[in-house]
């Protein structure tokens, strides 16, 4: 359960460093957010100079998360200024903070992460596969060892732990996955499924409804992460990934889910599970007009969301921000490549530049680092604010 005082307005995105977009759309959500007005957001992150640290309002360097002491860093980082509500955004991170969520709670500081022995059976595909099948939830068939001679090849295989797509691959054959498993005992293998991917980035309720439900179409990834992703309408798709949803709501999960899909001639099945917000749930955000990140506000601040006729009899406060079907279809987001540049431990330019650069700061234009006939650079200018203009 969240506190019911928070700590104070202001949110820390750990392991954050490139995640500029959900650096602007919290900061978005916090402006419409009563409990998260005049707060600030922050970033956290093994490097002292990051993309996402420029655009947040403040940036912390901290242990690497698999440091024993990292999850100590981030509990003083939240002690020491103000901090009610802390957004991991990666598997790992969540890994790390979700054993510290009542602990930290006792301070008024909110964890978006499920109890660790639910975050496990996301994590674990092994567990996962078995919770999956006792609940009817359509899955990937899982071959153990002993049944992969008699196994119908291809095959995919994966970490039992893994995220990012690390360590997966197809295995054509018997030949190609008894190598497999020996560089990788922990590998699984599952039937290889042909179809569309999707991603369905989902908000369940504290009060256990699915208020949140976009599919997107991921039409390219990179290391795991959508690149090009559309919002589209497959009902089959959200249906399961709601299912889904609600299973894990059973066992008290609550929060943003991210539930991926593949579609082929069999129908819908899950792939992954993730508890926590995918790397593009963004458009998922802009496709809500910001109601999954809100909701995820609101409930932290110890309000409930509904779906609209759901509350509380006459209720018509802002909790009251839709269902699962309302979204924008058709919205398209693509990635693109940004610049930091930094010298001596300080940002120097940021490509493209951040949103409301304060007026009152002085223009300078920034002075070569590099003379490309091979003459000596001069040094950056003294105060080195260039970061362009507002766009």
């Amino acid at each position: 359960m969240p506190p019911p005082t928070l700590l104070g307005p202001h949110v820390l995105i750990p392991c954050g460093g490139k995640w500029v977009g959900h650096v602007v759309q919290v900061r978005e959500a916090m402006n419409q957010v009563p409990a998260f007005h005049g707060g600030r957001v922050f970033v956290a992150d093994l490097q002292p100079i990051t993309p996402a640290g420029c655009f947040a309002d403040d940036s912390f360097q901290v242990p690497p998360v698999a440091d024993p002491g990292y999850a100590a860093a981030i509990r003083e980082l939240a002690l020491k200024h103000g901090i009610g509500l802390i957004l991991p955004l990666i598997d790992i991170d969540v890994m790390a903070l979700a054993p510290q969520r009542e602990a930290l709670a006792q301070h008024g500081i909110h964890v978006v992460s499920p109890a660790p022995d639910v975050a496990e059976i996301c994590f674990d595909k092994r567990r996962f596969h078995s919770f999956a099948t006792a609940r009817g939830l359509a899955v990937p068939r899982l071959f153990p060892a002993e049944d992969l001679p008699s196994a119908p090849f291809p095959l995919f295989a994966k970490p039992a732990r893994g995220f990012g797509s690390i360590g997966a691959g197809l295995c054509p054959d018997l030949a190609s996955a008894e190598k497999c498993r020996r560089d990788r005992p922990d590998l699984i293998f599952e039937e290889y499924c042909v179809g569309t991917e999707y991603s369905v980035d989902l908000y369940a309720s504290r009060s256990g409804e699915v208020t949140v439900a976009v599919v997107r179409r991921r039409d390219k990834v990179v290391g795991g992460e959508a690149y090009q992703t559309r919002t589209v309408r497959n009902p089959e798709v959200q249906a399961l990934a709601r299912a889904c949803a609600s299973a894990l709501a059973s066992l008290g999960y609550w929060g943003p889910l991210n539930v991926q899909i593949i579609a082929g001639p069999r129908g819908p099945a899950v792939i992954d599970v993730n508890p926590r917000l995918g790397s593009a749930s963004l458009l998922s955000n802009v496709a809500t007009s910001g109601r999954l990140f809100r909701s995820i506000l609101y409930e932290a601040a110890g309000d409930t969301c509904h779906r609209p006729g759901d509350g509380p009899q006459g209720y018509d406060g802002p909790q009251h921000c839709g269902g699962p079907e309302d979204y924008v279809v058709g919205l398209c987001l693509t990635r693109f490549l940004g610049e930091v540049y930094h010298h001596e431990g300080q940002a120097v330019r940021v490509d493209p530049p951040p949103r409301g650069i304060p007026a009152q700061t002085p223009r300078r234009e920034l002075q070569p680092h590099f003379d490309f006939h091979g003459i000596a650079a001069t040094r950056p200018a003294e105060h080195p604010a260039t970061q362009g203009d507002p766009i």
